[in-house]
């Protein structure tokens, strides 16, 4: 993801009340290969705002990812 899209994804979630997030979280236990974005607690609003957006929200076992390609 490019710093705009990542830009564009903190605004919408920063919008919400009681959302948490982390960034820049190791998939295993490489920085290597990293999430982004990964949403831990969330609302139904958010969720909808990135998508509308033209985000892709992925699960894992961390949380749900935020991509976009």
């Amino acid at each position: 993801m490019n710093v705009l899209d990542k830009s564009q994804a903190i605004d919408i979630i920063s919008r919400q009340n009681s959302v948490q997030v982390s960034f820049n979280v190791p998939v295993t236990d490489n920085y290597s290969n990293c999430y982004d974005i990964l949403i831990h607690k969330s609302n139904a609003t958010t969720i909808n705002d990135l998508i509308k957006a033209g985000f892709s929200l992925s699960m894992s076992d961390k949380g749900l990812s935020v991509n976009k390609h």
